[in-house]
C-alpha cells in the first residue's frame, strides 16, 4: 500500500508508487474509486485535474469506478482486473461506507493481498481503527450531513491514523500547531503527511515507511 496525501503525481511519492508496481505503468491498469468525492457539489475542475495528471502517467487502461453506482459484481470484476487500486479524496467517512455498503470489503481486504492500492488523501484515511474515534476529536459533522448512523473502517488495518495536506496553502489551519492539538485529542498516534509524503505499507503489522521530498510529522507515539 502506499498511503499519500495529494496523489502519485510526481517526485518521490510517484517514484514509491511506480517500485511498488514493480513494472511500467504503461504495462499496468489502474482503477481509480472515486466515491469520497461524490457527495461533494461545486466546482469539480480540481478533481478533473488530478484525473488528467494520473492519465498522463501512461497507464495501460485508466478505469474510473463508483462502488456505490454499479452493480456489485460489475465493480468486484473491474476491481480484480486492475493492477493498482487507486482510493481518491474526498470523505474518508463515505468512501468507507461505500465499501462496507456494496460488500465490497471483502473484495478489498483480498486484494490488498496482491493488488497495490493507493490512497489519495481520505483514500489513505479508510483502514484506521480510530475512524469512529475520529470523528468526534475532529468535529467532523459528515455523518450528519451524509445521513450515517456511524461509521468503520473498510478494512481495519492499523491502529494509528493519517492525516494529510500539512502545511498546505489551501488549507492553512494545518500547521504544526493545529497537528499537535489534533494528535491530543485522537489521542493514537497519528501520522501528519504534507502533499509531497507518503507511507508505504508492506505490512500492517510493521513499521510504515515514510517516503517524502517535503514534511511530516509522527505524533502521540506510545
Amino acid at each position: 500500500m502506499l498511503l499519500t496525501s495529494n496523489g502519485p503525481r510526481d517526485g518521490a511519492v510517484r517514484d514509491a508508487m511506480l517500485d511498488l508496481l514493480g513494472r511500467p505503468t504503461a504495462d499496468a491498469r489502474l482503477v481509480v474509486v472515486i466515491d469520497a468525492i461524490l457527495p461533494f457539489g461545486g466546482d469539480n475542475s480540481t478533481f478533473l485535474g488530478h484525473l488528467t495528471e494520473l492519465r498522463a502517467l501512461g497507464w495501460a487502461e485508466f478505469d474510473i469506478l463508483s462502488l456505490l453506482a454499479t452493480p456489485r459484481h460489475v465493480a468486484e470484476e473491474r476491481l480484480r482486473a486492475a493492477d493498482v487500486i487507486l482510493g481518491y479524496g474526498g470523505s474518508n467517512l463515505w468512501l468507507a461506507h461505500a465499501w462496507t455498503s456494496t460488500g465490497l470489503d471483502a473484495v478489498l481486504r483480498e486484494l490488498l493481498e496482491t493488488t497495490l492500492y493507493v490512497g489519495w488523501s481520505a483514500g489513505s484515511m479508510i483502514f484506521s481503527r480510530a475512524q469512529a474515534a475520529a470523528v468526534v476529536a475532529l468535529d467532523d459533522d459528515e455523518l450528519e450531513v451524509f445521513g450515517l448512523d456511524g461509521t468503520a473502517p473498510a478494512v481495519p488495518l492499523f491502529d494509528w491514523f493519517v492525516l494529510g495536506h500539512l502545511g498546505a496553502d489551501y488549507l492553512p489551519h494545518q500547521t504544526d500547531a493545529w497537528a499537535a492539538e489534533t494528535a491530543t485529542r485522537l489521542g493514537v498516534e497519528t501520522w501528519f503527511l504534507d502533499d509531497d509524503s507518503a507511507l508505504v505499507i508492506r505490512d500492517p503489522d510493521a513499521e510504515p515507511e515514510v517516503v517524502s521530498s517535503g514534511r511530516w510529522l509522527r505524533l502521540g507515539r506510545a
